[in-house]
């Protein structure tokens, strides 16, 4: 395994505990009642709900490839990635402003959307590269899937 598939390999588990850690300091403010760092509803809807459910979702993903032969993602899989975190990082950034509400409530869907997509397709790939092939053995759909030929 490279350097970069090792990379793109525990880029989920990385996210995952940073999003889980912003959730879990959210949950505490709203515990003590010191929402400043919380200064807008989207913001406080992000942190509370939104990053942990991302956690969750992106270590699940990571239990599922951890499943495969050799834990590697496909090319799709690597791109749904991307698209997720680049939505965390937009919704992370417009939080702060409650002018930015509405762009808020048209992120968090498709955030989810990506989330629920990039999950169907990584526990598909995986149920796929367990299973035999026809000589008994496992199966090289993933390898040639990473690898962008399939």
């Amino acid at each position: 395994m490279t350097a970069g598939e090792r990379m793109w390999l525990w880029s989920q588990p990385l996210v995952a505990v940073l999003a889980g850690v912003a959730g879990v300091a959210a949950w505490y403010l709203q515990f003590t009642g010191d929402l400043s760092a919380l200064p807008t509803l989207q913001a406080l809807i992000t942190g509370s709900f939104v990053l942990p459910g991302i956690a969750l979702s992106l270590t699940i993903n990571h239990v599922a490839v951890m499943l495969r032969r050799p834990p590697m993602l496909t090319v799709g899989e690597k791109l749904l990635l991307i698209v997720e975190f680049a939505l965390v990082v937009a919704i992370l950034a417009i939080s702060p402003s409650p002018d930015l509400l509405f762009l808020g409530y048209l992120l968090w869907p498709l955030l989810i959307a990506a989330a629920a997509t990039a999950f169907a397709s990584m526990v598909s790939t995986t149920i796929r590269s367990r299973r035999p092939n026809s000589d008994g053995g496992p199966s090289d759909e993933l390898a040639l899937e990473s690898s962008g030929v399939a």
